[in-house]
Order: structure tokens, then sequence, then C-alpha cells
């Protein structure tokens, strides 16, 4: 393979390599409890026999891992992962990717789900036990072992796919397929803190010398002495500057704070303006190169109602999707709907991917486009404003052309004219809120409340490329779709965020992971 391939890649190495913390001891991994953890929080993506074919699986970019081909990408061994490698990536997930950490389970269920994937694949046994790749001593990083990494980056044409800055931009970076005939976008070197799987020189080291299963990264052990790989590790990690290289912490607490009064459901005002807010990380879904990194948290109760500010960093407020090519911003909260203990013995809380058959999950979605259909009905006039309309009879009791037809409520609109509305279809009703009260019972069952449902209030503000969204709802209802809400109480909830600008809608968008939910008493 052409050097250029071999260094171009190494990116995706940092992208996908290990960290090296030692990890506390535990009992051998036992596969038969192990598959029971899998098939809890693992099947969903990675398929129940593994082949990485679950049902989320339409909605992820990079693809999950088929685990019984035997190919893995991250691993400190120029072969097969050790069961230390595989336990590093369950504990800590790969950042850019849907997979999470799930540091929330026992180290011993981590090495039970790890005995069980080793089952998947018959290649486990067919090869001899890995050893891992030896580690010498860190140089330290010196100007002239800067200097060095520099050239050896330019010389070998890392920039053809990494860019000169490293921002993963370069001639060739649109061109790079994996082994499943699947794109890989370079690695951005300027991006702290976000290698798959590790952000120090060591990490770096390692990945260089061992390659990437499955991409056109090889080994580079035998192209770079160790004092050259040193150096191009320390290069590459000196172009995000002097940015902290903290990896985010997935799963927290949302502590709901009790006032008193009403709460304001316009997000600028004093309860939201004095409000601490929390950064909860999020994950795209579909990988791009603009990434919603995360949302920020508020919330509080006044014992009668619930409500969450919202807060996202995004440059276009997108508000409008009355053509087929446009695409609206939104976010989603969502609950249990049954009593949960996040993370308690058995991890009983649904699957944060819209829950599961036996866990349903309600969903309250703020789209901004339903906001400004609250106001008045969205029609032609909106969609093309510089066309002239020379009548308009659509609009029972009004004048033929006049602009009150043109801002008319849609019940006051002929259903002739509007087959949905005709058809009964709920969302062609009038909207009573920005707010769309849902149910899930996993990927594909996404249902809609209905008409006469506790309504969920809502209302966001864009300004100076950030949104600021305020969502309520009484903290207990008489519906049993819903999720209820006791003061002293602790739940779940966990977040997306959908970015009309890069064509977000339905399953691809940015999600976090179940956040601990607490009520002040």
């Amino acid at each position: 393979m052409k050097r250029s391939l071999v260094v171009g890649a190494v990116s995706l190495l940092l992208a996908i390599t290990l960290v090296a913390v030692d990890l506390p001891a535990a009992a051998p991994g036992d596969a038969t409890r192990g598959a029971t953890v899998y098939a809890q929080k693992c099947a969903v993506c990675h398929g129940a026999t593994g082949k990485g074919d679950g049902p989320a699986e339409l909605v992820l970019f990079p693809k999950p891992r088929d685990l019984t081909s035997g190919k893995f990408k991250i691993r400190s061994t120029p072969t097969l992962p050790t069961d230390d490698d595989l336990v590093r990536v369950v504990t800590r997930g790969i950042p850019g990717t849907a997979m999470p950490a799930f540091s929330v389970l026992t180290e011993q269920q981590r090495r039970d789900v790890v005995a069980h994937v080793k089952t998947l694949a018959a290649v486990w046994k067919e090869q001899p036990a890995p050893k891992p790749t030896a580690m010498p001593p860190v140089p330290k990083r010196t100007a002239a072992l800067l200097e060095l990494g520099k050239q050896f980056y330019a010389d070998a044409e890392c920039l053809k796919c990494h860019g000169a800055g490293g921002r993963g931009d370069g001639e060739s970076a649109d061109t790079l397929r994996d082994e499943w005939g699947y794109a890989i976008v370079p690695y951005d070197f300027t991006i702290p803190g976000r290698m798959k799987a590790g952000n120090t020189v060591r990490d770096v080291y390692r990945t260089l010398r061992n390659g990437i299963g499955g991409t056109p990264m090889p080994a580079y052990g035998d192209s770079l002495s160790e004092e050259e790989t040193w150096a191009v590790a320390y290069h590459v990690l000196s172009l995000a500057g002097s940015r902290p290289a903290t990896a985010p912490v997935e799963n927290g607490t949302v502590r709901v704070r009790r006032v008193q009064g009403e709460i304001a459901l316009d997000p600028s005002a004093a309860t939201w303006r004095r409000a601490r807010l929390q950064a909860v990380p999020l994950r795209t879904l579909w990988l791009r190169a603009k990434q919603i990194p995360e949302v920020r948290v508020a919330a509080v109760h006044n014992g009668r109602e619930l409500a969450l500010l919202l807060e996202w960093d995004d440059p276009a407020g997108d508000v409008a999707a009355l053509g087929v090519e446009q695409f609206r911003d939104a976010v989603a909260v969502q609950f249990p709907t049954r009593a949960t203990a996040l993370h308690a013995h058995g991890h009983p809380e649904p699957s944060y991917v819209m829950g599961d058959k036996d866990n349903p999950v309600n969903i309250w979605h703020w789209k901004a486009d339903w906001q400004l259909d609250v106001a008045r009905y969205r029609d032609r006039e909106d969609r093309f404003a510089a066309v002239v309309v020379d009548d308009t009879p659509f609009v029972r009791g009004a004048r033929s052309s006049s602009a009150e037809a043109a801002v008319a409520a849609v019940d006051r609109h002929d259903p002739v004219f509007l087959t949905g509305l005709a058809a009964g279809n709920p969302m062609s009703r009038a909207r009573r809120s920005a707010v769309e009260n849902l149910n899930a019972t996993g990927v594909g069952t996404l249902t809609s409340q209905p008409p006469d449902a506790p309504v969920v209030r809502g209302e966001g503000r864009w300004a100076d490329g950030r949104w600021r969204v305020v969502v309520a709802r009484a903290l207990r209802t008489p519906n049993a779709r819903d999720a209820q809400f006791s003061p002293g109480e602790a739940s779940a909830v966990a977040f997306a965020v959908w970015d009309g600008a890069e064509r977000d809608r339905n399953g691809q968008k940015a999600v976090s992971v179940w956040q601990r939910l607490v009520l002040e008493r």
C-alpha cells in the first residue's frame, strides 16, 4: 500500500485507538450472563446475533460493527483485541459514533458482555491469544521532535486526507472507503478530546503501530521507527492547540429546582436567565463534519408543573419546512412512562434508543415550524412570498384574494383542498402547541398521542447563533401514556436535537444517553 494511504489514515486510527488506563481487577467474564446484558444494551444496534443488523442500524452511520466478522478497529495488538481492549471500548464508548459509554455497568457486567461477544465469531477459537504491542518509554516532547513529526506528516502525504492543518479536509478525504464500501471521514485533529479511543500520545503511538482493521489504514510499525512514530503522534496532538482534551462524561444528573409561582414559558424570562445550565453530551447518529456536541439543560418545577430549558448552538435558525427541500430545527425530551430507578441492579430502564417493547417511553418533541403554525396556518403565501395570488377560493366565508384568507386558521379551510384534514390525519389539524406528545416502544414505533391528550406546552427563541427552548407539562396527568413526576422522586431523561441546515429529520439527529432526573421536594 502507498505510504500516503498509510499515514493519510492516521486520524482514522486515532479515532479508534485505546486509552492506556489500567482497569480494576474482575473475575473472568461469563458468556451466559453476558448474553443477558447484551440483549438489554447491545442488540438494538448490533443485532441479536451480532451481525450489526439491529433495529437501530438503519439510522446509524458509521454502521454498527458486525461482531461475527472477527474484525475490530480498536485494539492494542496487530491482530485481535485483548479482553481489556474490548472492555475499554464498552466502558468508554467510541466518540464520533453512536456507540455510547457503558461505564454505568459494573466491571463484571462489562467483562461478561465481552465474553459473550467472543462467542459470536469463530476467529477467537482459530487464532492464538493476542499479545499487546510493546510500549517503549514515552520521550519528552521537544521542539525538535515536533518539527520531525511535522516533516513526516508532510513527506508521507498525510495532508492529502487530513489537510495541511489537520482538519480532515484534504483532497482525498472524500474518496476513503472501508472494507464494506462505506465512506470514512478523516478525523479532524483540531478537535480536542474526541479521538475515538483516547487522547494521549501513548494512544496515538499504539494506533500508528497496529493499524486499524477494516480500513485502508494498515499497521505502521514497519514503516516508521519508534522515534518517527512518537514524532508524528506529538505533531498530530499539537494540531488541537492548547485546548483541553478532556472527553465529556455522558452519564449525569439533571436536578429539577423547586420554584414558587407560575413558570414562564418565555426562554428569556427571569427564571431562565438565572438558571444554571448543565451540559449534556450528544452523539450525532449520522456522521458528518458539523457535529452537535451538547445540549445545555436547566429544569424547574412548582409542585404542579415541570419545565425544562434546552439550549444549544446553531448558526442558523431553521424554522420553515414548507418545501420538500426544507428541514426544521427541533429538540426532544424523552422520559420512561413507568417508574424507573436509573442504573439500578439489573438495569431495568428502557433502551435510550426510543425505549423497547417492555419499556415504553414518552417523548416531548418541540418543532420550530410547529411554533409558527400555532400562530397561524402557513400556506403558499409563506412559501412563495413574491408570487402574486389572484384568487383564494379555499377558505369558507373569506372574500377571494383577501388578507383574511391568507392567514386563516387551518380548520376554516375547505377540507376539499386539504386532503389530510379531510381524511382525519392528526398531523393536519390545527396546532394546539409547538410540542408533539409522543410514545415509542423502540425504533419504528413512534406514535403521536390523540388530539385530546394533555398538552405539552413549548416556546423557542433563536438569536445570536443559539436556540433556547422551554417545554412544560403538568407533573401528573390522567393519561396512562404520559410520564408521571412527583417532587422528591427520581426518574430518567434523555435528549435529542435536529439541525435543519444539516438536513436532519426522523432518525438523523444527535442524541444523549439517559440522565438521572431528580426533582426537589
